[in-house]
């Protein structure tokens, strides 16, 4: 019996936090002197994400696209909404009773879904016992003798295909896109749409949508990568009815099934020690892996971090550090029972950095991150990218990317990047 209370007593323990405000009032005030600044800054940061609409069940949904795990599907996903769709191939290792059913047409009515024709179709919305963010991908193509129609539900794709009108294909792929708005409902927006470093991290995750626009802002909320990296990752839905509750995102508690597999990750949540800005009142989470890692996944496993004494807590930044503490006796870490879906976003460098002055007082000029600079055409060796960052290629991938200078050296060391004797040569090949 003991070890079942345990876990789920974190649970409680996590979503009685999340719901207590006072917790961030004196956000960061202890943070000690291994921080540069002394405080841990742009912590909570808007960030506006396009809408695609479908159907479901006869009505109109709207949702984001966050990632996708095959390669082909998230740079295309990326091209059509000009926004990261992450390449997650953790996804394809998700159990079949964590996903629902999506439907895209690849011939039929021209119009505005992913592959050029009529708008996706899902088996399930929010509140629905069958539904999920996490989706497989069906692919629909009318028959040639067929006049193809509009279909609105899965009911009226099936008859149909029983009808032999069309056929009904399983792509093997698996995206996440977490719904916004649809029949009924919506995400939670936030009352106070003012974003802070002492913001409360529950109480909504969405500043405004617009669906005039097909945009949505969300609040993006800043942790570690493994490495010690800044990521900035949003918040959509939560497994245990109490957590989404007080988070004021989406139940969905067909993601728990990720729990034990693949297809989650560990995002380590401290319960204790240093009071700052992360989702229990205490200092930001730190994640187990980063987008571009094999591991990757954006439904994360929440591991509470607790210090066994909470006035000689340590700032960690890096999952070798959690190790390193926990070794020692220092610190613990338990599963906590729940998976929260919190994508990995891309922000403007020029809204994460701290310090975006150059040294004679002057404001230096903003640039576009890597991603949407190579969509206008820019070769990936040619980025600029703002006062204090350098260009570095990932390892993984071989993608772009703009990183504090002082950053660089360890990044290569860890293998996070490619050194920069390989990029140079690789250029001059190119050449």
């Amino acid at each position: 019996m003991k070890n079942y209370q345990k876990p789920l007593f974190v649970v409680f323990t996590l979503a009685v936090l999340l719901s207590a405000p006072n917790l961030h009032a004196n956000a960061m005030e202890m943070m000690d002197s291994k921080m540069m600044d002394g405080k841990l800054t742009k912590t909570n940061l808007p960030i506006t994400m396009p809408l695609t609409k479908g159907y479901v069940k006869g009505s109109e949904v709207f949702y984001i696209s966050t990632e996708a795990s095959d390669k082909e599907l998230a740079d295309h996903l990326t091209k059509l909404t000009g926004f990261r769709v992450a390449y997650t191939p953790a996804l394809q290792r998700t159990p079949a009773d964590a996903l629902a059913q999506i439907y895209a047409f690849e011939n039929g009515i021209k119009g505005e879904g992913p592959l050029g024709f009529q708008p996706n179709v899902a088996d399930s919305q929010p509140g629905d016992l069958n539904y999920s963010p996490l989706w497989a991908v069906n692919i629909v193509k009318w028959n040639d003798d067929i006049t193809p129609r509009e279909l609105k539900s899965q009911t009226e794709i099936l008859l149909a295909q029983t009808n032999d009108e069309l056929t009904v294909t399983p792509s093997g792929f698996v995206v996440n896109c977490p719904f916004v708005k649809w029949d009924g409902g919506s995400l939670q927006v936030r009352d106070d749409k003012t974003l802070t470093d002492d913001t409360p991290y529950g109480g909504g995750q969405v500043l405004d949508i617009d669906i005039e626009k097909m945009q949505v802002t969300f609040a993006a909320h800043r942790g570690f990568g493994p490495d010690g990296s800044t990521i900035y990752y949003i918040v959509t839905d939560a497994s245990k009815q109490d957590v989404a509750d007080m988070l004021g995102v989406v139940f969905a508690e067909r993601t728990g099934a990720t729990l034990l597999s693949g297809a989650s990750s560990d995002l380590y949540v401290f319960t204790n020690g240093i009071k700052g800005s992360g989702p229990m009142g205490f200092q930001a989470s730190i994640g187990s892996t980063n987008v571009g890692d094999e591991f990757y996944s954006p439904m994360w496993r929440i591991q509470a971090a607790t210090w066994a004494e909470p006035d000689s807590a340590d700032f960690l930044t890096m999952t070798s550090q959690i190790t390193s503490a926990a070794s020692k006796g220092a610190l613990s870490t338990e599963v906590a029972g729940v998976v929260v879906n919190c994508p990995f976003v891309e922000l403007d460098e020029s809204m994460m950095d701290d310090k975006m002055h150059t040294m004679d007082g002057s404001v230096g000029e903003h640039m576009a991150p890597p991603l949407k600079q190579m969509a206008m055409g820019v070769d990936a060796h040619d980025i600029k990218c703002n006062v204090g960052f350098e260009i570095i290629f990932k390892a993984t991938n071989g993608m772009p990317a703009c990183v504090k200078s002082s950053s660089v050296e360890r990044l290569i060391e860890i293998g996070w990047a490619a050194s920069q004797d390989i990029m140079t040569e690789d250029k001059m090949m190119e050449k």
